[in-house]
């Protein structure tokens, strides 16, 4: 699944646009400073991890936090490999495709 389209399925259920813009925001930041070089696999999973926590925590107040530990470490997994591929294919396009 494309990085765009796991933001847009793990953010359904996230109703107050606000929260939902801080979101997105920060899954994008997360994503170009990794892009860039300036977080690693292990730095970039664990804010993703903590970011995950911290969506579904606000999409289900109700929920104690270690129950939504195991599906936020799933959608960090995921976020992940989406970041790492992406991240891939634009290195090896700059390079396999200079620009004219």
């Amino acid at each position: 699944m494309s990085y765009q389209e796991l933001l847009v399925k793990f953010l359904d259920g996230l109703r107050h646009p606000p929260t939902r813009a801080d979101a997105i925001a920060t899954f994008s930041l997360l994503q170009e400073a990794y892009r860039a070089g300036r977080l690693d696999d292990g730095r970039l999973m664990q804010a993703l991890k903590e970011l995950c926590l911290d969506v579904l925590m606000e999409m289900r107040p109700g929920k104690d936090v270690d129950e939504l530990e195991p599906e936020a470490e799933d959608w960090a997994s995921k976020f992940h490999r989406a970041i790492r591929t992406r991240a891939r294919r634009e290195r090896l396009t700059a390079e396999l495709l200079p620009p004219a």
